[in-house]
């Protein structure tokens, strides 16, 4: 892929994926072919920001994993949360933040 293709993708991808991986994604994109640039264009990727509201405002109703994809998790927490005394939602906090980051890169990565 051109280098001015690269880094633009770069540059907006880089703040939705995990820090640590943004080598890792600049390599395959240096690798795709030109004809990729427009299906990577159109990946859907959710904001990690959004998910860290989410979660800390609803994330005790599960509202966070449903958002993640994770629906039997977001219907666990929803019913059994109560019952962790607000432990698991205080986790969630962290843990959807970077599982999310961890989506949008295999979400792009698929699409080249």
């Amino acid at each position: 892929m051109d280098k001015d293709n690269v880094n633009y993708l770069m540059s907006y991808y880089s703040k939705v994926i995990p820090g640590d991986k943004i080598g890792y994604l600049r390599n395959r994109l240096e690798r795709a072919s030109n004809d990729s640039y427009e299906n990577i264009q159109l990946v859907n990727t959710t904001s990690p920001i959004l998910v860290l509201i989410l979660s800390i405002l609803l994330g005790w109703a599960g509202i966070d994993r449903f958002v993640l994809g994770d629906v039997g998790l977001g219907i666990c927490k929803l019913l059994f949360g109560v019952w962790t005394f607000g432990i698991w939602w205080l986790i969630d906090i962290f843990l959807c933040y970077s599982k999310c980051k961890e989506n949008n890169l295999e979400n792009i990565i698929q699409h080249l």
